[in-house]
């Protein structure tokens, strides 16, 4: 709970002081490259946590990614004052939460496809179209393989999900079977 009133304050925050476009977007690839750096290399959430290593030390750390992952001086602004603060460690929600505000702002939907086998690039061009007609937004997909399924899309937009997948018809029809056989 904490974590989401953090992560959505810092990122509204962020987001406002942002105008342009195009710079939001490299915002958004900086803070999502800096949380990967977190995850990857498994030593740097221990550093950030430790109590014994000052905050002087970890900003020269945190400057170094920055520079590094070349990343946008807001965003590296943003990151110095959340070592600063001791919520460094809570920029992954941050990023899941600026992500919501760039799409909102950029007039986005984020669709998550899951299929039993791969999909075509024109069927995925297809679906992005009538969703954006449907919705009314510019629609951004990622996908995921997921063979249980066995055939049919899964889609999730948002906190909804359209299932449309053989799994998912066959779980319905056992527990048609079951009330039946109950009645």
């Amino acid at each position: 709970m904490l974590e989401n009133q953090i992560g959505k304050r810092y990122a509204e925050a962020l987001s406002e002081t942002i105008t342009d476009v195009a710079v939001l977007e490299k915002a958004l690839e900086s803070l999502i490259a800096f949380n990967d750096a977190l995850k990857i290399e498994k030593q740097l959430p221990r550093f950030f946590e430790h109590p014994s290593i000052s905050r002087e030390k970890k900003k020269i750390v945190v400057q170094e990614i920055c520079g590094r992952l070349q990343v946008d001086e807001k965003v590296s602004n943003m990151m110095v004052m959340l070592n600063e603060r001791g919520k460094i460690l809570y920029l992954a929600k941050i990023v899941e939460y600026f992500e919501k505000a760039v799409d909102r702002r950029l007039n986005r939907t984020r669709v998550h496809v899951t299929s039993a086998y791969p999909l075509a690039a024109e069927n995925t061009e297809r679906l992005k179209t009538a969703l954006n007609k449907i919705l009314g937004k510019t629609i951004l997909i990622d996908t995921e393989v997921d063979e249980s399924l066995i055939g049919g899309i899964m889609l999730r937009i948002g906190d909804q999900v359209a299932d449309d997948t053989i799994r998912n018809r066959l779980e319905n029809l056992k527990r048609t079977i079951e009330k039946e056989e109950v009645a």
